[in-house]
Order: C-alpha cells, then structure tokens, then sequence
C-alpha cells in the first residue's frame, strides 16, 4: 500500500484558508476605518489607512509565512512517517508471502506486526484528508477592537468664530403679525409678572412668574399644560438641554440660587439645586456652562465640574450687569447694563469689545440672541422691543420692533422660537404678546 501526499496542495489550500479568515475579520476593522473618509483632514484619513496596510502586510502576512513554515515542516514529517511504514508493510507482505521459510509463529508475528502498521498508516491518512493539525486560522486581535470601541470621536469638531464687535447679521426684521394670550391663572394671588421665558425642543414654553413663584409650562399654541411652584423669587430661565431648564431664584436676603428643572410626560420635574455666594439674577447657557448676572458681575458656573468664577465686573452702580445672552458659537457675551442705557458685548474671556448706547436702549431689561445671530433687546419704561443691528460701515444701530400701540405695555422677558419665527415677549401683568416676524 503506497501512501501519495500532494504537499503543495495542502499547504496552499492551508494559506489560502488562514488568508481567507484574516480577510474577512480584517473587514471588521476596515469598516470601523471607513468613518475617516468623513475627515476633512487629509493627512489623518491617510495616516489611519497606512496604519491598517502595516498591520496587515508587515505583521499578519509574515506571522502567516512563518506559520506556514512550520505547517510545512509538519506535513513533511507526517510524509516521511508514512513512507516508513509504506516500506516496512512491504517488508512484511514480502516476508508473509515466502510461506515455505516461516513458522506458524513467525507468520502470526508477521500479521500483528502489519495490523500495527495498517492502524498507524490508517491514521494518518485520516488526519491528513481531514486538514486536523493543517487548516490554521488567525482570529482577530481584540485589542484594537477593544480601543477603538472606547472612543467617543476619532476627532473633535469646534466652531471658530472671528471675534467681532458687531451682531452676525445685519437683516432687520418686521413685525408681520401681534397675538396676545392672557396667562394668568385661577390659582395666582397676583398679577403675573413675567420676567423669564425660553422654549423647549417641542416647541412648549416655560415662563417664570415672579410674583407668583411659578414655572408654568404652555404648549406652542399657549395652553397651560401644568405648573410647578418655587421658593421665592423666580427670575429667569434659560433652556439647558431638550426638555431641560435652569430657573434663577434670588430674594435678595441672601438666598442665591439656581434650580434644575426637566419637563416629562407634561410635569415639571426639580432634578437639583445649584447653590451661589453670589446673586443670582439673569441667565443664559452655552455649552454646558451657565452665564450668571449677579447686579455688578458677570459668573460663569461649570454645570459638569461644579465651578464657578467671574468673568467680568462693573462696580459703576447697581444693575450693571443686569441680563446677559451667549452668541451661538459662544465667541460673544451680550450684557445688558440698564443703569447706564447700554448693550456690551465681552469675547468669551470678558473682554469687553463694544459698548452701543442709543437713545432707544433707555433703561434696557432683557436680551434674546437667535440661533443666527440676531440680536433683541426689550425697554420696559419705553414699552418696546428692538434689534439691534449691524450696519454697512460696521456701526451698530437700533430698530424698534413693536411698542405700546402694539399692546406692549412693561416688557420684562423676550423668548425666541426658530421653529415659527416667533419672539414671545414676557410682562409685568397678566398678557404675553408674540410677535410673528418676517
């Protein structure tokens, strides 16, 4: 019985299948490495695929040839075991067959002898059909899976603005319509007083009411939904998230705050209270920091790390720093100084880069900057709502949106709606006024 081993097919077949396996798991990496084709940055994009070729052409295709060194080595040793009893089954046949020169007893050894033989020869050619030993796979290595899982980004995406001391755009709106909804409740004591608003991703609105201490949460088309009472008094609010808000709560006997609220399944829900040294007046957010007016002084409070620290100051009489409003890209603070008629605006490190006094800024209240960057500022004493815009030779001037013949009567809040283009303008009594603009 000859035993034939064609080694060059093993051993391709061998390669061919540990390449097949390494392929199709090197897929996986490949298709997390696709994402970088979003990169704008060239030189990353080519970095990260360069890195993929070195791993697999320098590391797993040499682990492969040394592998299949090895697989070779064996299989030439399996070969030359099977030749060797080839040639001594043949020895026995040879012998066995020379009956007249045997004993009974030597013909019976004969036969065990060849039935060992058989067995031995037997099983390796099992094992070499069957691959067992041959067919080596390369199982991916966790560890790049395992990093790469890990990370939130393969980059950080920021905003550069240039700092400029001029609103973003110089397009003035008009009024193209005026609703008025009255938003007092069986439940309030007194007359509202409506010195904060801001909307939700849903389009709801929540308006503090100061005189009554209530979060009152409306739909967009203004119909209460339900109400939340809260240590005296609430001031103002700004939006911190999709259902979330931060209401400002000063009674100016030292009690500073600020109270975490979410809105879910129509409640209004108190998640934390965030106490100040400090007061605690306007509010605006940004990035996960919260901008503070505090009479005099401009804070700025970490929400993540619990920090707080001041980033501009104005000791020149009270209500200096009065409300304040952050520039979608955050290069740009807007402070409200009302004792002084004027509108500042800081870069993000407090430096003050303009000063606009106009004589329709006369006693400015609140302040409202949309996500393209137009600028709204309401007087009370005037009864009126103005933007302000940049002009051609890059001045800034103020335009009078609506007042007293529109039913404004002391406007204390603005709030706008890039969902309908609509800017909610919160008083000091019982009616909101919403100016659809155009």
């Amino acid at each position: 019985m000859k035993i034939h081993i064609n080694i060059k097919y093993i051993t391709m077949n061998t390669t061919v299948f540990i390449f097949y396996r390494c392929s199709a798991e090197i897929g996986q990496i490949a298709d997390l490495g696709k994402v970088v084709h979003t990169s704008r940055d060239e030189s990353l994009r080519q970095k990260v695929i360069d890195m993929f070729d070195r791993l697999v052409q320098q590391k797993i295709m040499v682990n492969m040839e040394s592998r299949e060194t090895l697989l070779e080595t064996k299989i030439n040793a399996d070969i030359d075991n099977t030749n060797t009893i080839t040639g001594k089954l043949q020895q026995l046949i040879d012998v066995i067959k020379d009956e007249n020169n045997l004993s009974d007893a030597d013909v019976y050894i004969s036969l065990l002898k060849s039935d060992n033989l058989t067995g031995t020869s037997k099983y390796l050619v099992e094992k070499v059909e069957s691959g067992e030993d041959y067919a080596k796979s390369a199982p991916l290595y966790k560890g790049i899976l395992d990093y790469m899982s890990s990370l939130e980004t393969l980059a950080d995406v920021s905003v550069v603005g240039v700092e400029r001391p001029l609103p973003y755009s110089g397009n003035a709106f008009r009024v193209a319509s005026i609703r008025q909804h009255n938003v007092k409740l069986f439940a309030d004591a007194r007359e509202c007083s409506i010195y904060g608003a801001c909307a939700l991703s849903n389009g709801a609105y929540l308006l503090t009411d100061e005189r009554n201490s209530t979060v009152k949460l409306f739909s967009n088309t203004f119909k209460l939904i339900t109400t939340c009472k809260v240590f005296k008094y609430p001031y103002n609010i700004c939006s911190t998230g999709e259902h979330e808000a931060a209401v400002s709560l000063d009674n100016n006997k030292g009690r500073h705050e600020i109270l975490l609220i979410r809105v879910q399944e129509r409640k209004i829900e108190k998640v934390k209270t965030i106490k100040l040294d400090h007061r605690c007046l306007g509010l605006a957010h940004h990035a996960g920091c919260l901008y503070v007016t505090a009479w005099t002084a401009l804070h700025v409070y970490d929400m993540a790390e619990g920090r707080d620290r001041q980033l501009y100051s104005d000791d020149a009489g009270d209500f200096t720093v009065h409300r304040c409003a952050v520039s979608p890209d955050g290069s740009r603070v807007f402070i409200i100084n009302s004792i002084h008629h004027q509108l500042i605006t800081l870069n993000k490190d407090g430096t003050n880069l303009s000063t606009l006094t106009h004589p329709d800024l006369h006693y400015p209240e609140a302040i409202q900057v949309t996500p393209e960057g137009h600028v709204f500022v309401c007087c009370p004493v005037l009864g009126t709502v103005v933007q302000v815009i940049e002009t051609e030779d890059e001045q800034q001037t103020v335009n009078t949106l609506a007042g007293k013949e529109d039913g404004l009567t002391e406007p204390v809040s603005l709030c706008y709606n890039s969902k309908n283009n609509t800017l909610v303008v919160g008083q000091v009594d019982n009616n909101i006024v919403v100016l659809k603009l155009k």
